[in-house]
């Protein structure tokens, strides 16, 4: 992550699942050896950091539609422009008076 420490872009919950499944990762690491369903352990491990991603960066995109929405309220809260009084050119208006 840039610009700062991973708990300023994750929730609490997320930081939590997160240290929770290294420390199981690590657990079953130790407990079945380096060599028994491996595999396996590696893969619930990608697949929980995968689902934490993908909610980091829905909640990003999410952030930014708040962003634009706000800024469409704005727009729309600003009063109607006044229009401008057309100013007359010369197809306008006949020199010569009415006809």
């Amino acid at each position: 992550m840039r610009g700062g420490s991973w708990g300023a872009h994750l929730d609490r919950a997320s930081q939590i699942v997160i240290v929770l499944t290294f420390v199981l990762f690590a657990a079953a690491l130790i407990v079945k050896g380096l060599e028994h369903d491996l595999f396996l352990e590696a893969g619930v491990l990608l697949v929980s950091v995968k689902l934490i991603l993908n909610g980091l960066q829905v909640h990003t995109h999410i952030q930014r539609i708040e962003a634009q929405l706000d800024e469409l309220r704005d727009l729309l809260r600003q009063p109607p422009p006044v229009p401008r009084p057309r100013s007359s050119t010369a197809l306008d208006v006949d020199p010569a008076g009415p006809r």
